[in-house]
């Protein structure tokens, strides 16, 4: 290591980055807590059949794991969503692309009859958004 003129443009850069973080992140939370509420009670008036994986208040704000019914509508789902411009997974994030079941989603629900799908959400989302995905879960479930 060696002296050097400190990056002065980078210390206050971050700064206002963490300025802004610690002023945004409560409202960000917020609002991304209500999407998620209003896309599981959406699941619920539209009378899906859905089990929330693991207990919800426990849960990542940005995040909801469900189980459907597996059949062979629920199997291509991923798909179907997929090319309806819909990014969701399967399973845990930490068995994506995994060929077995997932260690996660087995201790959170371990029903070999119900398919998983993940759900994430960020402060870009809309219930508009929400709607749409609603919609297109009638149409493909």
């Amino acid at each position: 290591m060696r002296s050097g003129t400190e990056n002065v443009a980078n210390i206050v850069g971050l700064s206002k980055a963490l300025e802004l973080y610690d002023f945004e992140i409560v409202e960000r939370t917020n609002q991304i807590s209500q999407i998620k509420a209003y896309f599981i009670e959406q699941l619920k008036q539209n009378k899906f059949d859905f089990e929330i994986n693991g207990a919800i208040e426990k849960s990542l704000y940005t995040v909801l794991s469900i189980s459907l019914p597996r059949n062979e509508k629920s199997d291509m789902l991923l798909m179907l969503l997929d090319i309806d411009g819909v990014c969701v997974s399967g399973g845990s994030a930490c068995s994506s692309g995994a060929e077995t079941k997932s260690h996660v989603i087995e201790a959170l629900n371990n029903k070999d009859d119900r398919r998983t799908i993940r759900f994430s959400f960020s402060h870009y989302n809309t219930k508009i958004e929400v709607d749409n995905v609603i919609n297109l879960l009638k149409k493909y479930i």
